[in-house]
């Protein structure tokens, strides 16, 4: 990777970093201030509490998941390119 293909990496991380945080804010707001108007109740507990709270966690955790298999990549960092007999040498 030159430095170039690197820093467009870095943005497309960031940039899907930052749709992520947005994606669990609305889930939030929709999943407890949405909910909250259904008078439901799980063991004593409002709907909107469990949803908000613990269906926030979760699809935070989910969202996280795809960000690594799918946008996150492992690069290093150094200026340096490696040559390809170098390439291998970590692996043993």
């Amino acid at each position: 990777m030159n430095r170039k293909q690197k820093y467009g990496q870095i943005k497309r991380e960031a940039i899907a970093c930052f749709w992520a945080l947005v994606a669990i804010i609305v889930f939030w707001t929709i999943s407890g201030l949405g909910v909250s108007q259904l008078n439901i109740t799980i063991f004593h507990t409002p709907l909107w509490a469990i949803t908000g709270c613990i269906g926030t966690w979760i699809f935070s955790v989910i969202l996280v998941i795809w960000l690594v298999k799918y946008v996150f990549k492992a690069f290093s960092l150094d200026d340096e390119e490696e040559s390809p007999e170098m390439e291998g040498a970590d692996e043993q």
